[in-house]
């Protein structure tokens, strides 16, 4: 989330969201905000190239890299037109039309290879969690890979086991600290990928993505890999 804005790409995404917001209320201090929803856009689609992301016909941001995350924006409620197509062309490779509940939160992820590109909705849950713990959930976006388990590595600890690709957990409640992760094979004991470090801090949620090919074809520097994101 934080290098998408450290590139500077979320200069028309906020922009095209203030725009949004300003013409449909005055810009006084008494006036509340309109309905809103909250939605984070995830691109996961391996061999994509960069991507418009286009908002009732408005494009919002131009050259959405594979693994770019925005964090949460503010869409208004309502019957929203949501598109992506390549940055510099005109086609549109996803169109869909998505109702957003006021005060909801969601997660879109642009999944699979991009001649088959889809979205993947979440509704996320934003209750905060207990204290002293953080929430975690965990999603198979390899669309190559296997059903893949998520595992403590100290213990060997299954925390989510049988992730096929687009399928995600549900959040659970865990100690708020330092843990070390491993990604197995759920058939297995084979160990396709390591996290050691991941930070998870008191009161925040966040989605561990499996994502990029377990086999690369020929020429993509996409391998499997995984991320820890916040919600």
């Amino acid at each position: 989330m934080r290098d998408y804005w450290k590139k500077g790409k979320l200069l028309s995404i906020v922009g095209g969201i203030v725009l949004l917001v300003a013409s449909g209320c005055k810009l006084d201090n008494e006036e509340p905000l309109p309905p809103a929803a909250y939605v984070s856009l995830y691109q996961a689609s391996p061999n994509s190239p960069d991507l418009n992301i286009i908002l009732d016909t408005k494009v919002i941001a131009s050259s959405f890299e594979y693994a770019d995350h925005t964090g949460y924006l503010r869409f208004f409620s309502g019957q929203r037109k949501l598109q992506f197509g390549p940055t510099g062309a005109s086609n549109i490779v996803v169109d869909t039309t998505m109702k957003f509940e006021d005060a909801k939160a969601y997660s879109v992820f642009v999944v699979d290879t991009y001649e088959k590109a889809d979205l993947l909705v979440l509704n996320d849950d934003i209750t905060g969690p207990g204290e002293g713990k953080a929430k975690v959930r965990f999603l198979n976006l390899s669309p190559d890979a296997p059903e893949v388990d998520l595992v403590v590595t100290d213990t060997g600890t299954p925390l989510f086991t049988g992730k096929a690709f687009k399928e995600t957990s549900d959040f659970v409640e865990v100690d708020a600290k330092k843990w070390g992760f491993s990604v197995k094979l759920a058939s297995g004991a084979e160990v396709l990928l390591s996290m050691p470090n991941a930070i998870l801090m008191e009161g925040w949620s966040y989605t561990i993505v499996v994502r990029g090919y377990k086999t690369p074809p020929g020429g993509s520097d996409k391998v499997l890999s995984a991320e820890l994101i916040v919600d």
